[in-house]
């Protein structure tokens, strides 16, 4: 029951746990550039020359605002009011909780390694600090919407009758393969096998799919829909230890073998009650926050200073 409930978890964190990734790294990129121009702008400035004829930092501001300025101004605003309304409230993100967040985004995003983490963020020309620092924002507007979502046990028994499809468990299997050039070398590679060689050995020599090859071809565990149809439709007409094929594919010729499955199940509420209101909690952020924003530019006095 705990597997159970563990697998449900990480595929509802999939399906609708908002995060911080590559693309709000490359929106912190573009607001750094536009910034830093912005903060340092003096009249008169050159900042290049060709041929001898200059380029003034007034045309690249210019430029640069015209073309992005306004809505990174409007991100800055809206993290503004965000900061100073969590402030008036009183909710605030401990260093333990940004920690835990920045590991869970390193986990999700980037498999554990912190180096690739820290690489992409060189790559865009964002410090750690920075990212931190949206990280933190993230949480803050988690703990905002918290708040004002309705968790009781009705509104989360109806959540879950609502969304029944979510919940329940997909029939899935494990399976792994060994995929060949050619129809001839597929029959090859199953006499071999029929005659009592090991799979995984086998697919490490012949399998010309990179990906799994050195881990004796296993796929893992997949749902209908996630491979091309001759491949599913074949896999998942195996029993446990069975093996079929040869499969043609766009790929190539492919030899099944089925590890394991997962029948379809139903999921009973009482079991899986947490997963239910976290899952109403990430569904309800944007909206929450979106509307909480539009209120809070209506009641604040935000004063233009620069030029439009």
């Amino acid at each position: 029951m705990e597997e159970k409930k563990q697998a449900l978890s990480e595929r509802l964190q999939v399906a609708l746990k908002p995060q911080i990734l590559i693309g709000l790294i490359v929106l912190l990129a573009a607001a750094v550039i536009v910034l830093s121009v912005m903060l340092v702008r003096q009249p008169g400035q050159v900042v290049a020359k060709i041929n001898g004829e200059p380029i003034m930092q007034d045309e690249l501001f210019e430029l640069m605002y015209a073309q992005g300025g306004q809505e990174m101004l409007d991100q800055l605003i809206t993290r503004k009011l965000l900061l100073q309304f969590a402030e008036s409230e009183n909710i605030t993100v401990s260093e333990e909780e940004l920690e835990a967040e920045i590991k869970s985004i390193i986990d999700e995003s980037f498999q554990g390694e912190q180096e690739q983490f820290e690489m992409v963020l060189e790559q865009y020309g964002i410090s750690l600090d920075a990212f931190k620092e949206d990280a933190r924002l993230n949480l803050l507007v988690r703990k905002i919407a918290m708040e004002k979502i309705d968790t009781s046990e009705e509104s989360a028994r109806q959540f879950f009758e609502d969304r029944s499809h979510l919940f329940a468990q997909e029939e899935e299997i494990e399976a792994r393969h060994i995929l060949v050039e050619s129809e001839a070398e597929a029959e090859e590679v199953l006499a071999l096998i029929e005659e009592g060689e090991d799979f995984a050995s086998l697919a490490a020599e012949y399998s010309i799919d990179p990906s799994n090859r050195e881990d004796g071809g296993n796929l893992g565990f997949f749902s209908r829909g996630m491979m091309v149809d001759a491949f599913e439709e074949e896999a998942f007409s195996l029993e446990i230890g069975e093996i079929g094929g040869p499969v043609e594919t766009n790929f190539g010729f492919h030899i099944i073998e089925v590890l394991d499955k997962v029948e379809t199940e139903d999921a009973v509420y009482e079991d899986i009650s947490e997963q239910v209101k976290e899952a109403m909690v990430e569904e309800n952020v944007s909206p929450m926050i979106n509307e909480l924003v539009q209120s809070l530019y209506e009641e604040a006095e935000i004063e233009y200073i620069l030029e439009q």
